[in-house]
């Protein structure tokens, strides 16, 4: 009833082509950037960054019932147990209904203060209605509620390029309409409003596609038992607390830039969210495709079989994570100039603290999705909230001291802190029964083949490159980000088992991909 191929055919079907729509998102979304720049100015950028960070913020509604449900779809799945499978979906069912609602008339609520989010109003555009601006964006994050919720059935069911090719389709249809409307009435509000519709009747026709692949889990009547919803409500406070500071975290940083800086900046900060958020998104396409994948090893495998399969997911993601990290630093700011035409740039420090911050983010994703699959979020639950008070305290005070780079010198001192040292801990101990020691020597050396990496790139490729074109100097930075990190990562690892296993999986995926095509 439910998917049983192996499980490492679901993982390669997963980062194969969960990456190829991730890259096909990333390109549409630069290329509707890019448009947008060249119709309306800076200002309506800042509008959109703080409008998405306090969607973000009215997120906190979920209150992290999400992950509390989600894990424990994978037991009755691996076991065939449609009855749970759908008393599950049900209750997911009137939960997201109760959280829509919830994040629609807390929404209207805040509505009237809008206006002391932003430093210099005269920054807003004429043209746009900052009240019905905002209602637009809470529509559209509040439907998305009423229908998101099977589709998580897909990824629970380990069909995550199921998933990720239904995202890329309604991500297209989004672009589409809203470059359609912008071009023909060079209109902010309309644009919204295209994108918005075209989202909720996509995501409505892709809810009921899933409906109809798996008709025999919707099609259970039965709720779940007391017991059972009691469960979930205590694990869901442990969650809440998770959502709480993840949003804080994640949330914050337009809001702080447009009350305390100014929609410009914001405008200019939201082209370096877009290049990091892209690059973490495709991470996390690639290696949240694990998820439901150690969920089922979990209930499946013996704590030495799990570890095995950590150790070298774990090595790919610190891998992939290093390079992205090198790239990132040595080329963002060319990518800017390339793309939009305008050296749009942040000060040196500003962009190394956000590059440092990706980096904390991007090693993270394997062991996110381990903590996530085996449920350990619930022996956590305390953290997130120290981590959003530290994170807002230190931002807000950096901040005055040191402008648009505290904000970001406070994520990282607050990650440092807390879930740096935490998260490993906790799944050593808990999930694999080993020493944590294991983690932090691979990840140092992690860190020091990418510091090894930029160093070179710094003194060598970045001082002496000299080529005619800016997208010739471009690619060639590029491959020299690539062959100088894959010399030195070879240099430090190339006797390892997991080294062995990376370089067998590219062989493999390369020779699938042949085959496909």
């Amino acid at each position: 009833m439910f998917n049983h191929l192996p499980r490492k055919t679901n993982i390669i079907k997963a980062f194969i082509i969960s990456g190829v729509c991730a890259l096909l998102n990333i390109v549409i979304g630069f290329g509707y950037r890019y448009l947008f720049l060249k119709i309306l100015s800076i200002e309506y950028l800042g509008i959109n960054g703080l409008f998405t960070n306090i969607l973000g913020l009215l997120a906190l509604a979920e209150l992290g019932i999400t992950g509390s449900i989600v894990y424990r779809f994978y037991d009755p799945i691996s076991k065939d147990d449609v009855k749970k499978v759908g008393e599950l979906m049900r209750f997911f069912k009137n939960a997201y209904i109760v959280i829509a609602s919830a994040i629609f008339g807390v929404g209207l609520a805040i509505t009237p203060f809008l206006k002391f989010l932003i430093k210099d109003t005269a920054e807003v555009p004429a043209d746009v209605n900052l009240y019905i601006v905002f209602i637009l964006f809470l529509l559209q994050s509040a439907s998305t509620y009423l229908f998101s919720y099977k589709l998580t059935l897909l990824s629970a069911d380990q069909k995550q390029d199921q998933f990720s090719v239904i995202n890329i389709i309604i991500s297209f249809g989004r672009y589409s309409s809203q470059i359609i409307v912008l071009f023909i009435t060079k209109n902010f509000t309309l644009t919204l409003l295209a994108g918005i519709l075209i989202t909720m009747a996509l995501n409505f026709i892709a809810s009921q596609w899933v409906a109809s692949r798996y008709k025999f889990v919707f099609s259970v009547k039965s709720k779940l038992d007391d017991k059972e919803r009691k469960n979930i409500y205590k694990d869901t406070t442990a969650a809440m607390f998770h959502k709480i500071g993840g949003t804080v975290l994640n949330s914050t940083d337009s809001i702080l830039l447009s009350k305390f800086i100014g929609l410009a900046v914001t405008g200019i900060y939201s082209n370096y969210y877009l290049i990091t958020y892209n690059i973490t998104r495709i991470l996390g396409v690639l290696f949240q495709s694990f998820t439901s994948s150690l969920g089922n090893a979990h209930f499946m495998l013996d704590k030495d079989q799990r570890y095995e399969i950590y150790k070298k997911s774990l090595f790919l993601n610190f891998a992939a994570a290093g390079l992205m990290t090198v790239c990132a630093y040595s080329l963002i700011n060319d990518f800017i100039l390339i793309w939009l035409r305008k050296p749009l740039f942040l000060d040196d420090i500003t962009v190394i603290l956000i590059i440092i911050q990706f980096y904390i983010q991007a090693v993270r994703f394997v062991s996110m999705s381990y903590t996530s699959a085996c449920g350990l979020f619930v022996k956590d639950k305390i953290r997130p909230l120290i981590e959003a008070t530290l994170n807002l305290t230190i931002s807000i005070v950096a901040l005055k001291f040191f402008g648009i780079a505290g904000i970001f010198l406070g994520t990282i001192i607050s990650s440092t802190l807390t879930v740096f040292w935490r998260e490993p801990y906790l799944l050593y101990k808990h999930a694999f029964g080993k020493k944590v020691i294991e983690y932090w020597f691979e990840y140092i050396k992690n860190v020091v083949v990418v510091l090894a990496s930029i160093l070179i790139l710094h003194f060598t490729v970045n001082k002496y490159l000299n080529v005619n074109g800016m997208l010739h100097f471009f690619v060639l930075k590029a491959l020299a980000c690539i062959l100088i990190f894959a010399l030195i990562h070879f240099l430090f690892f190339f006797r390892t088992e997991e080294y062995k296993y990376m370089i067998s999986l590219i062989i493999n995926l390369t020779k699938k991909i042949k085959r496909n095509k």
